[in-house]
């Protein structure tokens, strides 16, 4: 359906107005959640103002995230490709070049992974750079889920129909990219600290100053994928009070069958079942445990400090010297007092401990947070007296756990990758003749080598520490029945080589025995321990 570029704005904005209201309702929620991560859980709650209160926070939800993404993240992300069924392409020298850029992106799939565990969820952003080298010259970037606006009504991610980003560029960045405008900057604004951000920011530039240069003046971008017009929209309320387009242009990336493809990738762990395009913070399950425990703590802190030593006394019973004395405690002193017994002198004041229920509740706070951080406790480093056969039973309840995650992470990866190659493709020059060198020799890089229907699968989809000791251990087990069976020795050792990464070294056949029955030297060899005892003995 044609478009007229007042309806292109108009939907613009609309979209941009409820991404905004959605994202400043949530704002108090997500502050929280960081706030809980970063071990500042009292800052901006408002609690506990008085300057005698001591303050006691926990590291749970930092412990809890941390623990997940070192299960989660083990090696380098890396991937395998599966053929076109039609036989297009070069296999090999996809693979080497999705690997080879995968190796630079692995600090940014870890920044995503951890917003999304921390807030509802996160997103990676492809975009192109400038480098000296083409596999260099697209750049991937961890991108925070209150920047990209999505189309919540859709069922899943290819059913959208538009997929919107609002970022920041300076005004010399915006003017290499747009052209010389009037711009009209204003300051980059943080979601966090600035609660005035988004109030009616689709129609209004706010902060504006001419006094600042433009290294420290912003303007706000929103690049908007029309999936059904097929179009890119770049719109900013920072020129012409957002009255025209910056820049429209058809979708340039596409996938191999035709179908137009945004550069952001969803990056998700968990999601509403009734909404799948919104998603829920992993934080988010224990946070109420941490709250409480928190509190818990805070109170005990305040409590064991008024824990102390008092004393009540009889009024003129003592005079300023002999009290002096008995505060001092020193060793040995004599105190005078004018009376028969002390009973009724000095009395120790009562000092009621705190209940046993405060414990008890500790003890099921911290039982509710174990449920709600999907790992066992050993895989946070603590000890515990479980048997062995608890611990098998718990790191294998842990493996799928952290293995449906770890899918999660795989998918994200093979996303990355295949939105990686498309996006390759217009930037190739078939006359530059570039060399990759790949297991079966160099090769020269062109459109046509991997421009194909590729499907790319995670290496070791799944995998986390547990579920490799888990595989492991079932690898060593089965080793007696498999010889058994009659499979081959060789292939039992390749796979025990190829599992527990040892040396390929390993894997070479031994020197052949000698044949000869005499040494280098002429000697004929001992065949015997007596033979060989008298030879020892005769020298």
């Amino acid at each position: 359906m044609a478009r007229t570029e007042k309806d292109r704005i108009q939907f613009i904005r609309a979209s941009l107005q409820q991404h905004t209201d959605f994202w400043d309702t949530l704002r108090p929620e997500m502050r929280r959640y960081r706030n809980a991560y970063m071990t500042k859980f009292y800052e901006g709650e408002g609690m506990l103002d008085g300057d005698s209160s001591i303050r006691v926070e926990t590291a749970d939800a930092y412990a809890g995230i941390e623990s997940l993404m070192g299960s989660l993240f083990t090696k380098y992300p890396s991937v395998e490709v599966a053929p076109d069924i039609t036989g297009r392409g070069d296999l090999q020298l996809t693979k080497e070049v999705s690997n080879n850029w995968l190796k630079t992106c692995r600090s940014q799939i870890e920044n995503g992974a951890r917003m999304a565990l921390i807030y509802t969820h996160s997103f990676l952003k492809l975009a192109p750079r400038e480098s000296n080298s083409l596999l260099s010259k697209v750049a991937m970037r961890a991108v925070p889920p209150w920047q990209v606006i999505l189309d919540r009504d859709a069922a899943a991610w290819e059913d959208s129909r538009f997929i919107g980003h609002v970022y920041y560029i300076s005004v010399d960045e915006a003017t290499d990219k747009f052209g010389a405008k009037k711009w009209t900057g204003s300051g980059q604004r943080d979601y966090f600290t600035d609660s005035e951000r988004n109030t009616d920011r689709s129609y209004r530039s706010y902060g504006d100053s001419a006094d600042l240069p433009n290294e420290y003046l912003y303007i706000e971008i929103v690049e908007m994928y029309d999936f059904i017009n097929k179009e890119l929209l770049f719109w900013s309320s920072a020129w012409k009070s957002g009255e025209e387009l910056l820049e429209r242009a058809p979708i340039p990336v596409t996938t191999f069958d035709g179908r137009p493809l945004s550069n952001i990738v969803p990056f998700y762990f968990s999601r509403r079942p009734d909404r799948p395009m919104e998603g829920y913070s992993a934080l988010g399950r224990v946070y109420d445990q941490c709250f409480e425990k928190n509190i818990l703590r805070t109170f005990w802190a305040n409590a064991v400090r008024r824990d102390s030593r008092q004393f009540i006394y009889k009024e003129g019973a003592f005079d300023e010297e002999a009290l002096a004395k008995i505060t001092s405690g020193v060793d040995g002193a004599m105190i005078p007092v004018d009376n028969d017994t002390i009973s009724g002198l000095i009395d120790v004041v009562p000092v009621v401990p705190i209940s046993s229920n405060h414990a008890a509740y500790l003890n099921y706070i911290e039982q509710d947070l174990q449920k709600g951080s999907l790992t066992a406790g050993f895989t946070r480093g603590e000890a515990s007296r479980a048997t062995a056969t608890e611990v098998t039973a718990l790191m294998q309840y842990t493996a799928s756990e952290l293995g449906k995650m770890a899918r999660d992470r795989d998918s994200t990866i093979e996303a990355a990758v295949l939105l990686y190659i498309r996006m390759l493709l217009p930037l190739i020059d078939d006359s530059e003749r570039l060399v990759v060198a790949t297991p079966v020799g160099a090769k020269i890089l062109a459109t046509e080598k991997i421009d194909a229907d590729w499907t790319f699968y995670a290496t070791d989809a799944g995998s986390t520490p547990m579920t490799d000791m888990v595989r492991k251990q079932q690898i060593t087990g089965l080793i007696p029945i498999l010889a058994q069976l009659g499979v081959p020795t060789t292939a039992i050792k390749e796979e025990i080589i190829r599992l527990f990464e040892l040396p390929a070294s390993f894997a070479e056949a031994p020197p052949a025995a000698p044949t000869s029955t005499e040494s280098p030297g002429g000697v004929a060899p001992a065949t015997s321990e007596a033979a060989v005892s008298q030879t020892i003995g005769g020298v």
